[in-house]
């Protein structure tokens, strides 16, 4: 990877561990460190890691730094590479299922039996039971997005990243477990889809998207 070559946020963030620890070579130091720049989600990480690092090095007793802050560190980039181990395997597992044309045009074909046997048996007569996460609702004027978070999501962190984000909680969790949040700055509608994009890359958060409708400035 070269200087002018941009680095993912899942580059990015794997090698976060690396840039604190001192090993990674410049070109790489220098991309990472530009992307956690403009990342909140990786700035923070960093963030975090180098304040561990700092307290670890500025200990005066060797003997009292506790074990298990320097495990946390080899925990994280152990589950950095099983995460990316783990989705090799479910590609190469997809690839050898899907990997037969023909298995592709029965998927197919199952798929569009289901769909026009559901369209006779489906009672044609009944107003529609349920509503799709991104229908509008009576809102106030702005910018609103519909999350849907995992229930296992601490709530200090959860309150952290809304905090980061500049987003507020207006309503929810509703029983389907949806939270409206709404942007609390002006904001174009790019940088709307960014914050969209920036809270579909953090674990913990299932479901992201605009509500149509706001006022788009």
């Amino acid at each position: 990877m070269n200087r002018h070559e941009a680095m993912s946020h899942e580059q990015a963030r794997e090698l976060i561990p690396w840039l604190v620890n001192g090993s990674l070579d410049a070109v790489e130091h220098d991309l990472v460190d530009q992307h956690a720049r403009n990342c909140v989600i990786c700035r923070r990480e960093l963030a975090e890691l180098q304040s561990l690092q700092e307290s670890i090095s500025q200990a005066s007793d060797p003997m009292a730094i506790p074990a298990p802050d320097m495990r946390r560190i080899n925990a994280r980039i152990d589950a950095l590479i099983d995460k990316q181990n783990r989705g090799q395997e479910l590609m190469a597992k997809l690839r050898e299922i899907m990997g037969s044309p023909w298995r592709v045009a029965f998927a197919m074909q199952t798929v569009l039996v289901l769909v026009f046997g559901a369209a006779f048996i489906w009672p044609q007569n009944e107003e529609p039971g349920f509503t799709t996460l991104t229908a509008p609702s009576d809102l106030p004027d702005g910018q609103y997005i519909r999350v849907v978070f995992d229930p296992n999501l601490d709530t200090a962190e959860l309150s952290g990243l809304l905090e980061d984000l500049g987003l507020a909680v207006v309503d929810g969790p509703s029983e389907r477990g949806v939270t409206t949040l709404h942007i609390t700055t002006t904001v174009s509608v790019a940088d709307r889809d960014a914050i969209v994009s920036g809270l579909l890359n953090i674990e913990g958060v299932l479901f992201a998207q605009p509500i149509p409708g706001g006022s788009e400035r």
